[in-house]
């Protein structure tokens, strides 16, 4: 209270010319409030925001000025934080949180809940009543009235329902059918959101990753550059060697760029997810040890959610054919109705009244049976949909193996590559100072060992987004993440 106090003695004590100022002040204090409350909502109790950095200080890698107009176009909410090391989990989290899909489906399902109840409701009696207003037939006892006396029937009576050869169990069974199908088109919801995100998260950390090595790429040229410089004041070197290493530099600057860009584009795709822009998430390592220590997924494909799903609209599809069936026979109920009327004299229309009740309807246009017919015809088209979901998911995992090895084994080939890379360019140097080989092989040489490294920095996102798809394709992705937080 004494920071508003403050804040609105300032605003009354300042001139008029001041007031835009002090109100962009009051703005900025509040949208950072309330990005901390958000942040620290749904990061661990280690991850604290450190300070606010504006969008032309944002500090994903070594190149900052491209990040300024990236920032500005995410839909003008996003701020950019400090956290130390956000997880895969934390953005896992976030996303499910914050996503409207997700929202939507929770909606579906609460919607699916109470259509269950609805249908259920048939087997209860029903209150049924009515006020008809009108004149009566007798006149009242008042001689000096005509016989057109206004006259009141009020009836009221309860119908309960005893039997309707299967039909409103059919409605209970589509309704039940339903509500599981929309419960596992929720879970299926939920699993490609949080494996979209962790592409996104993968893809973030591997241009992490690759800024730095195009950093190691500078780095490493800059100080070749330096020490041909040396040689060409001492007369060791030719000028042209310079100049070659001057564009070597920019060639790596180039690589710096292209590494920019792709990390903004998926600071850009988190940003979008979670509502925040980090200046730096977990390492891969960190995230390949994370996946590679969660439990190992089932292979069995009959339990995952869309599996799930299209086998519970086959079950609704076959109670819509019990209900087409159904809808030729009649239903049969019990009715109690009692009748009033206002006028003494129209004692007739004043009665009880217990009996069955028998209602049905039949078509002359053979509606009946080209319901059946339809519904048939649903029931065979939600089995082949089930099969097709099954075929689906077999291959999705069958390929998400495959592309697990294959990552693999180019990691092995690129982390060879890297080796043979720098021990050759130091051998090169030393051939280069003994006039035995060219200043392109050195450059070359340097950015062979960019180009492995980057590489093995796509092959161990590949073999991790492989990994992550295995999961999603089970439907174990969710679980896995809540049982390694």
């Amino acid at each position: 209270m004494t920071i508003f106090a403050k804040i609105k003695k300032h605003i009354f004590n300042t001139k008029k010319h001041n007031l835009s100022q002090v109100h962009l002040r009051f703005s900025s204090c509040i949208v950072f409030l309330l990005s901390a409350t958000i942040i620290s909502g749904c990061t661990p109790q280690k991850s604290r925001i450190v300070r606010h950095v504006p969008a032309t200080q944002i500090n994903g890698s070594g190149v900052n000025g491209t990040q300024e107009n990236n920032t500005k176009k995410i839909r003008g909410q996003t701020k950019t934080v400090a956290i130390p090391g956000i997880t895969l989990q934390n953005a896992v989290g976030v996303a499910l949180a914050r996503h409207p899909d997700i929202g939507r489906a929770t909606a579906v399902v609460a919607q699916s809940n109470a259509q269950v109840a609805i249908e259920q409701s048939a087997w209860y009696p029903t209150l049924e009543y009515g006020v008809n207003p009108g004149y009566s037939r007798y006149g009242s006892n008042n001689t000096n009235n005509d016989n057109n006396d206004v006259n009141v029937t009020g009836t009221i009576g309860v119908n309960q329902l005893i039997y309707d050869f299967g039909r409103t169990s059919s409605r209970v069974g589509v309704a039940r059918a339903t509500y599981e199908k929309q419960q596992h088109l929720l879970n299926d919801t939920m699993e490609k959101v949080a494996s979209e995100m962790a592409s996104i998260f993968i893809e973030l950390s591997g241009a992490q990753e690759t800024i730095e090595a195009a950093n190691r790429e500078v780095a490493a040229l800059t100080g070749t550059r330096d020490k041909i410089s040396q040689r060409v004041r001492a007369g060791l070197s030719d000028v042209s060697d310079l100049n070659q290493a001057d564009v070597a530099m920019q060639r790596a600057k180039a690589d710096l760029l292209a590494a920019q860009t792709k990390y903004d584009v998926a600071a850009g795709r988190f940003a979008e997810m979670t509502g925040i822009r980090p200046q730096r998430v977990a390492s891969l390592n960190d995230t390949t040890k994370f996946i590679e220590n969660l439990r190992r997924s089932s292979d069995n494909i009959d339990d995952t959610p869309s599996v799930l799903a299209a086998t519970a609209e086959v079950h609704a599809a076959e109670q819509r054919l019990n209900l087409a069936k159904a809808n030729r026979f009649p239903s049969v109920s019990l009715g109690v109705s009692q009748s009033k009327a206002s006028s003494n004299r129209n004692v007739a229309n004043d009665s009880t009244f217990v009996g069955l009740q028998l209602s049905g309807r039949f078509s002359i246009g053979k509606r009946e049976k080209y319901q059946i017919e339809a519904s048939d015809a649903e029931l065979r088209a939600a089995k082949q949909a089930r099969d097709n979901d099954l075929m689906t998911t077999r291959t999705t995992l069958g390929s998400a193996e495959t592309e697990s090895s294959g990552a693999e084994a180019r990691m092995s080939n690129a982390q060879e590559m890297i080796g043979l890379s720098l021990s050759s360019r130091d051998l090169y140097w030393q051939q280069y100072t003994l006039n035995k080989r060219p200043l392109t092989d050195v450059v070359n040489a340097e950015r062979d060992t960019f180009i492995a490294e980057s590489d093995f920095i796509l092959a161990q996102t590949d073999r991790l987004t492989a990994r992550i798809k295995a999961y999603t394709a089970v439907g174990q992705f969710v679980a896995r993440i809540r049982e390694g937080a």
